[in-house]
């Protein structure tokens, strides 16, 4: 095996302990969209069965049924809230003894549809302030309005999601669209009393950096993502988190990124390296090649940026990233041969690189830097 990704369990169970810790009153859901945010679907579920089966985990929550229905392959028993807007075709692939698939809706047609197919629970997603999907103003009172007359339906729950808590210091759009979520919920919950549902409505709108930040918004349910793989959701979260803890929470990366060195060119001065001959080699120069590229979810911007960490040290990647090829300088690491572990992510003695890193270099955020690691590519549990 040239490339795997390693998946630590113990830093999956440090973060879940976190939020029940914070968040004692909410139950917590693990949110494994995505492949897992590219940690593996069906690894994190591995993970994840245990701590539901002793509480500390209530339910998973998933974009697509196909995802919902994958957990159940995996053997995961509990509930699953399916949050995207999906096809009325995909509930049709719901079993018929599936009860416990809670879905999000927007609209009466959503409703409908979803009712004439599989009677399954619904939430109500309403529209605070990210103008995706949800419901707001004349559009949620209609939904209500048709709802008032119809409690024999499965209506379960109300959400929202927040659009601007994770990215700041200042939290008053956070705290506006609380607001206006705490009057939905107002309205919804009257409706729902009133018109003879049964049981209680489920409220929620908390994921990882409102949790943290916003004690308000923890609900009846928290739907935790990027925090559940051990990321903070971005420096700003982790620096709004020590107004709001008087002991920070620590949360470790569950995922380490490896491959192994293929190959050694050892070639002279002035050779190009690579496609489109971006680099040079100033002076004799030895070049390891490692089989990831941007085909495997390696970011092509990385090109003449990025580092790998071999025998605990960095090696920069020269030329560019290829589809399935990158090529860095092991000058400085003369024992350097082929079968050697490359780190792309991760800890090798006392260096690390880590998704924060080589997202601040790709221009974007570690949520993507995990979440495109190719499928494919082997998951391994480890600790």
């Amino acid at each position: 095996m040239n490339t795997w990704l390693e998946i630590s369990r113990g830093a999956v169970e440090q973060s879940v302990m976190n939020y029940r810790k914070m968040a004692p009153g909410s139950a917590f859901f693990g949110v494994v969209k995505s492949n897992a945010y590219g940690h593996g679907l069906q690894e994190m579920t591995e993970i994840l069965k245990p701590l539901h089966a002793r509480g500390d985990v209530s339910g998973l929550a998933v974009n697509a049924v196909f995802e919902a229905l994958a957990l159940r392959s995996f053997g995961y028993t509990g509930t699953v809230l399916i949050m995207g807007r999906n096809g009325d075709e995909d509930y049709r692939d719901i079993p018929e003894s599936e009860s416990d698939f809670h879905m999000v809706l927007s609209t009466v047609d959503d409703i409908r549809a979803l009712q004439s197919i599989r009677p399954l629970p619904f939430h109500l997603k309403v529209d605070t302030g990210m103008s995706r999907l949800g419901l707001h103003g004349k559009a949620f009172e209609e939904v209500l309005d048709f709802l008032s007359s119809r409690p024999s339906l499965p209506w379960r729950g109300l959400m929202t999601h927040f659009a601007n808590v994770e990215d700041v210091m200042d939290q008053g759009y956070g705290r506006m669209q609380l607001a206006r979520f705490e009057q939905a919920m107002d309205r919804a919950r009257a409706v729902f009393r009133t018109s003879g549902f049964t049981g209680e409505l489920i409220c929620h709108s908390a994921a990882s950096a409102p949790a943290m930040l916003l004690p308000e918004s923890r609900q009846h349910w928290i739907r935790v993502g990027i925090s559940l793989y051990g990321f903070w959701p971005s420096s700003s979260t982790r620096l709004s988190a020590r107004t709001v803890f008087a002991e920070m929470p620590e949360f470790r990366p569950a995922l380490a990124w490896k491959s192994r060195v293929v190959h050694i060119n050892r070639v002279e001065a002035g050779t190009d390296v690579g496609y489109g001959c971006t680099f040079r080699t100033p002076a004799p120069t030895t070049i390891a090649v490692i089989p990831v590229g941007y085909y495997e979810g390696y970011d092509r911007s990385l090109s003449n940026r990025a580092h790998v960490l071999i025998r605990g040290k960095r090696a920069q990647i020269l030329g560019r990233v290829c589809m399935n090829m990158i090529m860095v300088d092991v000058t400085s690491i003369p024992e350097c041969e082929p079968g050697d572990v490359a780190t792309l992510i991760g800890l090798d003695g006392q260096e690390s690189i880590s998704a924060d890193e080589l997202a601040d270099l790709a221009g974007t955020i570690n949520y993507e830097v995990v979440t495109r690691i190719e499928p494919g590519i082997p998951r391994i549990i480890v600790d």
